[in-house]
């Protein structure tokens, strides 16, 4: 017999069927025995390919499902193994501590004595120098992150930390070059955050944003009043390397980015800015005396200014 009109494909929606000659057990069979049969098989065939695409419709998700994981998975080892690393260094003990004491000194304080490394309560931590990329533990960590900021600034979260500063009030300035640093111009810098206090300096509550700006915390540690106060004065230099994406590697020999950061930072012991503090970092007296030795300093200078402009004055006059 002829192929049906029925038997055409009818599309990749699953396996078909083969068409087959029907027939009579006795090699013949009438029209209507013909048509009966046919329909039969015709839904029989519907039926497998319905049963196919269920089957086969959550298989596919399946496959999808688990290729995306796969590569997520793929996207998050890449990222894991570009994460930057971060190595710190110290200079000398005692830097620029003759400049911090001509200004103690000049305010009727006692000079900072350089805290022995025997003594580590009062030193900065330098046993863990390394940070390989992982965990916020770190103690350096938002140290080396403030001196090498990331292309886009994200705020990392602060653990507990297994290492972490001793208690101390901080004097703290980034510096160009680590091996001249010009020490009376730090001083100074610290020096100039005078003009943030109205008055004497309030304790160091939460509420208060007043220490929430470091220049003010470095001003009250280059002046820390207690008369056993030690001091650990150092230049700290941050090293951050970061692996680069496979796109620089090629144009890269060594396949990393290097960048260096530091600061001359100056811890004082005892801490007088507790957080949750309820007295001023000085007394009445102390802060007076402070003030005399800065607006004393400003005002020395204008006598020469002004007899610079007479001289001036004078020659015009001529």
């Amino acid at each position: 017999m002829g192929k049906s009109d029925n038997d055409t494909e009818r599309g990749s929606a699953g396996p078909r069927l083969q068409p087959r000659v029907l027939t009579h057990p006795e090699g013949q069979c009438t029209e209507q025995e013909f048509k009966k049969q046919h329909d039969f098989l015709e839904r029989a065939e519907t039926n497998f390919s319905n049963a196919y695409l269920v089957t086969m419709a959550p298989l596919n998700l399946l496959t999808v499902v688990s290729a995306s994981f796969l590569v997520l998975a793929r996207v998050n080892g890449t990222v894991a193994s570009q994460q930057p690393t971060y190595k710190v260094a110290f200079g000398n003990d005692g830097k620029c501590l003759a400049e911090v004491n001509a200004a103690r000194l000049a305010a009727g304080l006692s000079a900072l004595v350089q805290a022995e490394k025997a003594n580590a309560d009062r030193r900065m931590p330098d046993t863990a120098t390394d940070y390989t990329g992982s965990g916020d533990t770190w103690a350096w960590l938002p140290v080396c992150k403030a001196l090498i900021p990331e292309a886009e600034e994200k705020k990392a979260s602060r653990g507990a930390g297994t290492t972490t500063f001793q208690s101390g009030t901080y004097a703290y300035l980034p510096v160009e070059n680590p091996d001249a640093v010009d020490c009376n111009a730090v001083v100074d810098k610290w020096k100039g955050a005078y003009s943030n206090f109205d008055g004497l300096p309030p304790p160091n509550k939460e509420e208060d944003n007043l220490y929430k700006n470091h220049e003010n915390v470095s001003f009250v540690a280059l002046y820390n009043p207690s008369t056993d106060a030690t001091a650990d004065c150092r230049v700290v230099t941050c090293t951050k390397t970061t692996p680069e994406t496979a796109s620089f590697k090629a144009a890269r020999t060594s396949g990393t980015k290097t960048e260096t950061g530091s600061a001359l930072i100056c811890m004082t012991a005892p801490d007088v800015l507790p957080k949750k503090g309820e007295k001023s970092p000085f007394t009445e007296e102390q802060w007076g005396q402070i003030v005399t030795a800065i607006e004393g300093s400003a005002s020395a200078v204008a006598p020469g200014v002004v007899g610079l402009a007479l001289v001036i004055l004078g020659l015009s006059m001529l």
